[in-house]
């Protein structure tokens, strides 16, 4: 997936999974330093991932079995491939879960329309507390660019041109006719509004849109 988020260039997924297979410390750090940097990232469904995990825990398997018939060296390579397998099943399941749950987030937010955190508690089966640092995470890490939290009315409020340069503001004019279509994000599932013939980026995760 391409990203307009950094100037740096991105590991690709393909070198990640390698990593993980090969020595999955090193997987780690750059799936870790990916997620910091890119923020689709963060959105992925971590399936390679976890079937690198799958991979590990295999030649886990297969090591302890050489360990158990008289290979002593294998038991050391069973705890290295073995641990490195669960820790990185836990650590994709954690982080599709939370992709999972920011992409609906962002479906609710920003496609429904719906502000109230309550109802978006109920409609996901999320504890309330749970939702709101999950939607603070998301307008501190710029996905609901211009959004704040309203406390007292337990709601997310999204920003827009008037309340981020005030009530003077007035959106430009033209006399040239601009088509717009509106084009579903594949990395967060968010509607953009996008201009017909040229390239754009997701306002929200900054995924290049197609």
């Amino acid at each position: 997936m391409n990203n307009a988020n950094t100037g740096g260039k991105q590991t690709s997924w393909g070198w990640i999974i390698f990593w993980f297979i090969l020595f999955w410390p090193v997987g780690l750090v750059l799936l870790i330093k990916r997620q910091k940097s890119d923020k689709s990232a963060v959105l992925k469904d971590y399936k390679g991932v976890t079937i690198a995990s799958y991979v590990l825990m295999g030649l886990g398997a297969i090591y302890f079995l050489m360990g158990i018939s008289g290979q002593p060296d294998a038991l050391l390579a069973f705890l290295v491939c073995g641990g490195g397998g669960v820790v990185t099943f836990l650590y994709a399941r954690k982080s599709q879960k939370r992709s999972e749950h920011y992409r609906k987030y962002i479906n609710m937010v920003v496609n429904q329309n719906q502000t109230s955190i309550d109802s978006i508690s109920a409609a996901i089966g999320i504890p309330y507390n749970d939702v709101l640092n999950d939607l603070q995470n998301l307008v501190t890490d710029g996905y609901l660019p211009g959004a704040y939290i309203d406390i007292s009315q337990r709601k997310i409020i999204l920003g827009d041109m008037t309340q981020q340069y005030g009530a003077q503001f007035v959106a430009p004019t033209s006399s040239i006719q601009v088509q717009t279509t509106a084009v579903k994000c594949p990395g967060c599932s968010a509607n953009n509004k996008v201009t017909i013939g040229q390239t754009a980026v997701c306002e929200y995760c900054k995924t290049f849109l197609q």
